[in-house]
């Protein structure tokens, strides 16, 4: 598997050679935008909006808008404001799990260690073992081309896993979300409740698989097979017009 950085995790004073991998995969259908009539592939032109000319990137700079001016940035400028590019994972420190934002978690990688260099394996088998035993997850920091990442580390299989941090700034207040409130009749929650424990399982995350991509991939070769293809007829949701009889009939 191609890593995607290299460096160092830091854990106090010790140094250890590590890589980072992506792991996820996009299970999306690379499809592109054709012209209809022949199937030539679309392209597209950068043209100004003032002069209506067509420009080429040597005449194309970044450019931030404040007010009715556009203040504009050379690649230098704004090479000058990018963090420091560093070798290190540094662990800032360890927390409980429960510390750590459920909203503020997102993209996982694996980590695992440099596998040409010598006396790498006891310090990494150190930590992920001192963290088994402590139950504490730990906080970590590091440095892309394209910016500074935040992350949590927790032992996974033979090496760890990082989940990526969105930071503070970047999460939006739930205020702005639109919620009718309504009071709820005590025995309307109990049914609730009682409907919740009826349809409680034991949750099998690997016998759960994205069908959208395949049901496309099938589409295409369906298609390209000279098949003809229908679309399902859409089924209109019906509408709920008594909570408490939906309640009942589901708990039948």
């Amino acid at each position: 598997m191609q890593a995607v950085w290299s460096g160092n995790l830091t854990f106090g004073t010790i140094f250890i050679p590590v890589r980072l991998y992506s792991a996820s995969d996009e299970l999306r259908v690379p499809f592109h935008w054709v012209h209809a009539e022949d199937g030539g592939r679309v392209k597209y032109k950068k043209v100004c909006d003032i002069d209506g000319k067509e420009l080429h990137m040597s005449d194309i700079r970044k450019g931030y808008e404040v007010g009715d001016r556009m203040i504009q940035f050379t690649d230098e400028e704004l090479e000058e404001l990018r963090p420091v590019l560093s070798r290190s994972l540094k662990i800032l420190g360890f927390c409980e799990r429960e510390e750590v934002p459920l909203i503020a978690l997102e993209k996982p990688f694996y980590l695992g260690t440099e596998s040409r260099k010598k006396g790498v394996a006891q310090p990494f088998a150190l930590l992920r073992k001192a963290m088994e035993r402590s139950g504490k997850v730990a906080i970590v920091s590091w440095v892309t081309r394209a910016s500074e990442q935040l992350g949590m580390m927790v032992p996974y299989e033979k090496g760890f896993m990082i989940k990526g941090l969105l930071f503070a700034q970047q999460i939006k207040p739930f205020e702005r979300v639109e919620v009718q409130e309504a009071e709820v009749d005590g025995e309307l929650v109990d049914k609730g409740v009682m409907l919740i424990e009826k349809m409680t399982f034991r949750f099998d995350y690997g016998s759960y698989q994205e069908s959208y991509s395949q049901a496309l991939k099938d589409l295409v070769e369906a298609k390209a097979m000279g098949k003809e293809v229908k679309a399902e007829p859409i089924v209109k949701t019906a509408e709920t017009r008594s909570l408490e009889a939906e309640l009942e009939r589901m708990l039948v």
